[in-house]
């Protein structure tokens, strides 16, 4: 018919929508079928630094594992636990965290597996009487040298008594427990008597009866650090529990 446009302009603008459209519509389904990258897992990092030590009431502990030492292959373990941690602790004062309700005995083992390990100290942090320091050097007793035989040793008796006497034996000098364990002032006495009769050793020894609980016996050694007219600078747990006034026998 005479004087109607042409249709096709029309349809070739929507077939130019209709392939814009197509083209808008192909990088989204790009987009959702590309695959998602996961990054590479990475290693978990290792401390810089060894593990805490320490003793509570159940046990030794190296880090978050720990050894019961009363079982019978509970110092197996503590050896096998502490057997790694031999670069942090050859020729090092090494923190050892005890509670004051812990057992003597453990204390004993866990400063000799470090000594084994080549520890120089165990530094022992307990609490204690706020006039008293809360942290002590200890030695292990393997690593001692032979002391002088007038070297002294302290000890906290079954009835929370004290006596003090010399490592080869002798008279000990006994003092009976005061308001809450211990008198250590009386006992402080005894052990700077033995001291200025044995000059030649900075040595003293430290042991419990058996049912003694560790702080009493950390109190004692501690005390020991404040005697105005002495000084000792090594400090040793004895292994064997000793009879008051008789010969001291080292395990040698």
């Amino acid at each position: 018919m005479k004087g109607r446009a042409p249709r096709w302009p029309i349809f070739f603008g929507w077939g130019c929508s209709c392939a814009a459209l197509a083209c808008d519509e192909q990088p989204e389904k790009a987009a959702r079928s590309a695959p998602s990258v996961t990054a590479p897992a990475t290693a978990p990092t290792k401390p810089a630094g060894p593990p805490n030590f320490e003793i509570d009431t159940l046990g030794a502990k190296v880090g978050y594992e720990r050894a019961l030492l009363d079982k019978s292959d509970g110092r197996g373990t503590l050896h096998q636990l502490l057997e790694p941690t031999g670069d942090f602790v050859a020729g090092k004062d090494v923190s050892l965290l005890v509670d004051r309700n812990a057992k003597l005995s453990w204390v004993i083992a866990f400063i000799d597996e470090l000594g084994k390990l080549g520890a120089k100290h165990a530094l022992v942090k307990t609490e204690t009487r706020k006039e008293l320091s809360d942290s002590l050097p200890f030695f292990p007793s393997l690593s001692l040298k032979v002391p002088p035989d007038c070297s002294v040793v302290a000890m906290v008796l079954e009835d929370r008594g004290t006596a003090v006497w010399k490592l080869a034996g002798g008279v000990a000098s006994k003092h009976g427990k005061g308001m809450a364990g211990p008198d250590l002032s009386m006992t402080g006495e005894n052990i700077e008597r033995f001291a200025k009769a044995c000059k030649q050793s900075s040595t003293i020894f430290f042991s419990a009866a058996p049912s003694v609980e560790w702080g009493l016996v950390y109190d004692l050694a501690a005390s020991s650090k404040v005697i105005e007219k002495v000084s000792f600078d090594t400090f040793v747990l004895l292994e064997e529990t000793p009879v008051p006034g008789r010969r001291v026998s080292l395990g040698r």
